[in-house]
């Protein structure tokens, strides 16, 4: 396995991933939205223990806005997009496309000052679309408060990066084990997506990037791995942590129907916990920390290709929270 060390401790369900010029990784933090690593290793947690409707939010993608403050995706039941800063957290918009706030699975702020977020299904429970034949997940956009589903009908919607760069909004559907692209420029997507990549068995993709060239890379849940797509579609793994007779269970259950959250939940796995998001970090940005579910800390790598600045790099977020 390539060579891989870990930064963090005690970190909660820390699945999305965020990295800024001063050297600071946030990620998300179970029940409380958001948790800060300092250059130094000092860990600071940004809110306190928070419910939305009477339920703990489960913080799942975050974002980090110009004025220092955070979206968070809260895929609890209560769903919806929260915000957070220094005053707590509270409900930035409900994102509702039907009669209620549905979990949100994922969230980001783009150049242009535009939010995605991502509803990987609408079904309840969410796990009635761990499938092959379910495709009722969406993402949406939010700008200038108005709130609108601009690419519909994907088999469990993930995260998305939009790449204005090569005119594309790359999506994660995780369900079909795959990445779409659809086209984008300033005025929006347009036409129908199309397949950029089909991930290998087992791999269900979760969190992706876009790289200096113009490759994705994939962490995909259940293989626990690290993936690059080039431009032309070939396939690397950068790093993993793939147990084949975990991978096969998985996928007889996936076949038959009857993958659920405990497929999601655990893992026999013991470098690699279910990685699930990836951001790149270091002056050169040649350097990949994984977010994850199972574990309490974040798995480091050395990127095969340089990423990106993203739209928060230079963002500067004030001190606040408490040390952990």
């Amino acid at each position: 396995m390539t060579d891989i060390a870990f930064i963090g401790h005690g970190l909660k369900r820390p699945e999305s991933v965020l990295t800024t010029a001063s050297g600071d990784i946030f990620c998300s933090h179970n029940g409380h939205g958001v948790a800060r690593i300092r250059p130094n290793g000092t860990q600071y947690v940004l809110a306190p223990p928070t419910e939305i409707g009477g339920t703990p939010i489960v913080p799942n993608g975050i974002a980090l806005r110009p004025d220092g403050s955070f979206l968070v995706a809260n895929i609890s039941d209560a769903g919806g997009l929260l915000a957070l800063d220094a005053e707590g957290v509270r409900l930035f918009h409900p994102c509702i496309a039907g009669t209620t706030s549905p979990p949100v699975n994922f969230v980001t702020q783009d150049e242009l000052g535009r939010i995605w977020i991502t509803v990987s299904s609408t079904y309840v429970p969410r796990s009635r679309a761990y499938n092959r034949h379910t495709a009722n997940g969406y993402v949406a956009v939010i700008e200038n408060g108005t709130f609108r589903v601009v690419v519909d009908g994907l088999a469990y919607t993930n995260e998305v990066r939009p790449d204005y760069d090569g005119g594309w909004l790359y999506i994660a559907e995780t369900m079909a084990q795959r990445i779409s692209r659809i086209r984008l420029d300033e005025q929006g997507v347009h036409g129908a997506p199309e397949v950029f990549a089909t991930m290998p068995r087992g791999a269900f993709v979760d969190g992706i990037e876009v790289d200096c060239e113009g490759g994705v890379l994939a962490a995909c849940i259940i293989s626990s791995e690290l993936i690059r797509i080039d431009p032309e579609g070939g396939q690397r793994v950068v790093m993993g942590d793939r147990v084949d007779a975990w991978v096969d269970e998985v996928e007889r259950a996936f076949d038959a129907g009857s993958m659920g959250r405990p497929h999601l939940d655990t893992s026999p796995t013991t470098t690699l916990r279910n990685i699930a998001s990836l951001a790149y970090r270091g002056d050169e940005l040649d350097q990949i920390v994984c977010g994850n579910l199972l574990d309490s800390k974040l798995p480091v790598v050395a990127a095969p290709v340089a990423g990106r600045k993203p739209p928060h790099w230079e963002v500067k977020v004030p001190i606040w929270g408490d040390a952990f």
